[in-house]
């Protein structure tokens, strides 16, 4: 089974998870940490290590990340680096996270195209799909 990390600045992870469990019903794989204003890299690891028993369960992790280059990413990658079984994405949106909840086998590149392909300029979309009336 694979397990799911969300990390991000703030309590975005957090409300996230929850708002992916309101789709995707009650997951037991998916988990999140947040780095709180008053952490810093020392706290935020000391969290980390403490999900650790939970995330060995299983055979693969994905740690999906708020922002490239930000705390929470750099200190999540630097502390799981090592590990063979982790791998990394920054730039969570929702459906990325909740297609790798639904589809287990789907593998990293196209989990980030599927997050990729459900950014959507709805406004550019609807007239592309608007017909003229006056014909």
């Amino acid at each position: 089974m694979r397990g799911i990390l969300c990390i991000s600045h703030g309590k975005f992870a957090e409300a996230f998870t929850g708002s992916l469990k309101m789709i995707a019903g009650p997951v037991t794989n998916l988990h999140y940490c947040c780095l709180e204003p008053t952490d810093g890299p020392a706290e935020f690891g000391a969290k980390l290590s403490a999900l650790e028993p939970e995330l060995e369960q299983y055979d693969n992790v994905v740690v999906f990340a708020d922002l490239f280059g930000g705390s929470p990413c750099n200190t999540t990658f630097q502390h799981f680096f090592k590990n063979p079984k982790m791998d990394f994405v920054a730039g969570m949106n929702f459906p990325m996270v909740l297609t790798a909840i639904l589809n287990e086998e789907m593998d990293i590149d196209a989990l980030i195209a599927q997050g990729q392909e459900a950014i959507v300029d709805v406004k550019k979309f609807n007239q592309s799909m608007s017909f003229d009336d006056e014909d």
